[in-house]
């Protein structure tokens, strides 16, 4: 047969080649509109209504949210708070999970006893602080602590807030939602103010970002609580008229610095290793910090050492204990 002239027995070879498993020919196209093997199933749009001050807002992602005034028979009742038991069950619930991998020493707060001892007197007073430090030096591993020491000051317990991005407004929506069990209801202005006022608790507020009448504001309209403000020297101070007290959080010394590297790494810290812990001191001002990501590098290089295939290609822990 001439190659350039295909006869119909050369083309129902080529269908015999398509159609036959295992012959080399190409597989035939599946069909488009069969669905892919393990694809989940798209999730149902879910229509969500809440009440925002005198408003009823209605969000739904398939025929589009509105909003309108609240009618009579939708408004919530006054919101009522959380008691012991719940709010320990709602702290539970807001714990981070654990990291993967082998479990991770527990660092201790060297050269922080006498400062938590002077910050939890002054909140048992109702005091407000403010605990100013640079990144790095431990603000946040002290408010553990505090935590756990001011549990039974107030009646409405420990609330624990972040001010990462948050304006005075905010944070008392977000110490409203805290304290009353109240979901899918942020209230107005005016409520808000009234139900924040009877709130006592010992408020611990990180990554604080702002102060002068921004703080005033905060601070005026919850007069039964008392904060412990975590914070950077760069965010604006509070006004003069403010109670608030000032404590400094500085670094390590070169001793305690050293002592929180080997309880990082596990082990009596080499003199080379504890020449360069000198230098990192110095160049770090003791921030606690930099000193347990250097331990976090010397585990990882003893474990290499140990077993040099201990880690994958994205530096994830493979050995035992992994998750």
């Amino acid at each position: 047969m001439d190659p350039m002239n295909r006869g119909p027995e050369d083309f129902s070879q080529d269908r015999r080649e398509h159609d036959t498993p295992g012959r080399g020919g190409r597989p035939r196209p599946r069909d488009p509109i069969t669905p892919d093997f393990g694809q989940p199933a798209p999730a149902l749009a879910r229509t969500v209504q809440l009440v925002a001050g005198d408003f009823l807002l209605t969000v739904n992602p398939v025929d589009g949210s509105e909003i309108e005034p609240c009618p009579p028979g939708e408004r919530p009742g006054r919101p009522v708070k959380y008691d012991a038991t719940e709010r320990a069950a709602l702290a539970r619930a807001a714990r981070p999970p654990l990291p993967p991998g082998p479990a991770l020493p527990r660092l201790p707060l060297l050269e922080r006893q006498e400062v938590r001892e002077r910050l939890v007197r002054l909140l048992a007073r109702g005091r407000s602080v403010r605990l100013t430090g640079p990144s790095g030096s431990g603000r946040t591993a002290l408010l553990d602590q505090i935590a756990e020491d001011c549990a039974d000051i107030a009646p409405d317990g420990v609330i624990r807030l972040s001010g990462h991005h948050r304006s005075a407004g905010d944070v008392l929506h977000d110490l409203f939602t805290a304290v009353h069990n109240a979901p899918l209801h942020r209230p107005d202005r005016a409520l808000l103010l009234e139900l924040v006022h009877d709130i006592g608790a010992v408020v611990l507020l990180d990554d604080l970002e702002f102060g002068g009448a921004a703080l005033d504001e905060l601070l005026d309209a919850t007069p039964e609580c008392a904060f412990l403000l975590a914070t950077t020297p760069d965010v604006a101070a509070p006004s003069s008229d403010a109670h608030v007290e000032e404590v400094f959080l500085e670094g390590l010394g070169r001793g305690a610095g050293l002592e929180l590297l080997e309880r990082a790494v596990g082990r009596v810290l080499t003199d080379e290793e504890a020449q360069w812990a000198g230098d990192l001191w110095f160049e770090s001002e003791g921030l606690p910090l930099r000193f347990a990501q250097a331990g976090a590098l010397l585990r990882q290089r003893d474990l290499l050492r140990a077993d040099p295939g201990a880690f994958d290609a994205y530096g994830t822990h493979e050995g035992q204990g992994a998750a």
